[in-house]
């Protein structure tokens, strides 16, 4: 498994990521699927390095497969979820875009690769997630890679889940 960059030559994949139902159940708005222009407005800047968030692409055997993406938590996200301004704390998502792949065992292999990569080169003290409530499948993939429910969020619609750099160390 790789994980890269992602690309402009990227972004038409993303469109027909962001259109499966799969992905939209959990990653966007199902009634309002984005349009190809939508994506590249939104995920171009990103590529460009004008945005805090770090796009990137998941393959396997050199097929992309899924986007993953992170970012230094806001002021606001510090605040809120009680961390210490000294600490460097990552947000991340990731959804798989191939809905053959899924439950397959790939969540769980890309994640724990990505958090190697932000603890290692980003030196992050502590890695989130937030999942839905409603997504069992994404909340046991996070468990698997060593994240641990913090406290409910957005209403309590989502769970703020955490690794820091000691239980990654211990897990990895």
């Amino acid at each position: 498994m790789e994980i890269r960059k992602m690309s402009r030559g990227d972004l038409g994949l993303m469109a027909k990521w962001l259109n499966t139902k799969e992905v939209l159940e959990f990653f966007g708005d199902p009634d309002a699927p984005p349009s190809a222009r939508q994506v590249q407005e939104k995920y171009g800047p990103r590529i460009d390095g004008m945005s805090a968030v770090e796009p990137y692409i998941a393959e396997t055997e050199s097929k992309p497969f899924a986007f993953m993406q992170c970012y230094r938590l806001t002021d606001e996200d510090y605040k809120s979820y009680g961390y210490s301004v000294e600490e460097t704390v990552y947000g991340i998502d990731q959804f798989i875009g191939e809905p053959e792949l899924l439950g397959k065992g790939y969540g769980t292999r890309m994640v724990t690769e990505f958090l190697s990569f932000i603890f290692n080169e980003r030196g992050a003290d502590a890695v989130t997630v937030d999942p839905e409530l409603t997504n069992p499948r994404a909340i046991r993939c996070y468990e698997k890679c060593g994240f641990q429910k913090v406290k409910q969020i957005d209403g309590e619609r989502k769970w703020l889940m955490e690794i820091n750099r000691g239980r990654w160390a211990e897990t990895f």
